[in-house]
């Protein structure tokens, strides 16, 4: 009867330690299941698996997580539900795109909105330093725009002028003179300009 005993107690040890070993690839591939769900819209499927305690943040080898799948392809309940369950809204995939830039490919207000209620950054910038603004400009989304500019999105700003404007040949003009050999010209003591040479000096009075 002993020996039953630790017979089971030492097969139930052991299955517990094996059940440890799998249950990374366990929550890998439920993470993945979560994905596909939210990607496809399954929303039934997709509250299971979160019931179930499958992170909702989880990603892909590519860095892609539920919310972003979601928030490409216009599945507002499910954006909502994994809000719901603590997505984080920041999280960026490898190539630096966010759930808010993947919500303006097609232009979804109710999702763009719900991104933005919950902190998403109007401001970000992907890999390729495209920020937010400058993708909805290029979909062409007036009401996105609009949106976006109320929550305080902007273009990147252009990159500061060179000082002094630059002659025909590249040079800044103050220096062109001086690269073709003439001189700059003088001033006298009290700062005025030095008179040219050959010039008459006014008549005193």
């Amino acid at each position: 009867m002993k020996r039953k005993q630790l017979f089971s107690m030492k097969f139930k040890g052991c299955f517990w330690v094996l059940l440890l070993a799998l249950s990374p690839t366990i929550h890998a591939e439920d993470g993945k299941d979560l994905f596909a769900a939210a990607m496809m819209g399954k929303l039934e499927r997709a509250e299971a698996l979160l019931a179930e305690g499958i992170d909702v943040n989880s990603k892909t080898a590519s860095g892609r997580t539920a919310l972003m799948a979601a928030s490409f392809n216009g599945n507002v309940h499910i954006v909502k539900t994994l809000l719901g369950y603590g997505a984080d809204v920041s999280l960026a995939d490898n190539s630096g795109t966010t759930a808010l830039m993947d919500a303006l490919v097609f232009g979804n207000e109710d999702i763009v909105n719900l991104l933005i209620a919950a902190g998403s950054d109007v401001n970000a910038v992907d890999k390729q330093n495209v920020n937010v603004m400058t993708r909805a400009k290029k979909n062409s989304y007036e009401n996105i725009i609009k949106i976006l500019e109320k929550a305080g999105a902007k273009e990147p700003e252009p990159p500061a002028e060179e000082a002094g404007k630059e002659g025909a040949d590249g040079k800044p003009a103050d220096q062109e003179g001086a690269a073709e050999g003439k001189p700059a010209a003088k001033e006298s003591a009290d700062g005025k300009p030095a008179e040219k040479p050959g010039t008459k000096p006014p008549a005193k009075k």
